[in-house]
């Protein structure tokens, strides 16, 4: 799904996470699935923090309003929301994928 995403726009992981993120995706051999990382680690806040979604939209070139941001707790997609941004909580592949289209 991410594969075919990235065909049509960026995508970007948002995770608040170590130091070690990026090489952890890399080492995983997914590092190609994404287009940019922001990691809370690495830009000194945190998920739900708004300056987290806004570097994100950032990456991208694109205002939040024109973002999906897809995250398994519902606080983290409600922020999202605060902020314009379409959130999906994530409670499958299905959904995802609706979204998607």
């Amino acid at each position: 799904m991410l594969t075919a995403a990235r065909r049509r726009l960026p995508v970007v992981l948002v995770s608040n996470a170590t130091t070690r993120l990026e090489a952890d995706i890399a080492r995983l051999g997914i590092d190609g699935l994404v287009d940019h990382v922001v990691s809370s680690a690495k830009v000194g806040f945190a998920k739900p923090d708004p300056r987290i979604y806004h570097h994100a939209a950032a990456r991208t070139g694109a205002a939040p309003r024109r973002c999906l941001f897809v995250d398994d707790d519902a606080g983290n997609v409600a922020a999202a929301r605060s902020l314009g941004m379409t959130g999906l909580l994530f409670a499958g592949a299905g959904s995802l994928r609706e979204a998607l289209t």
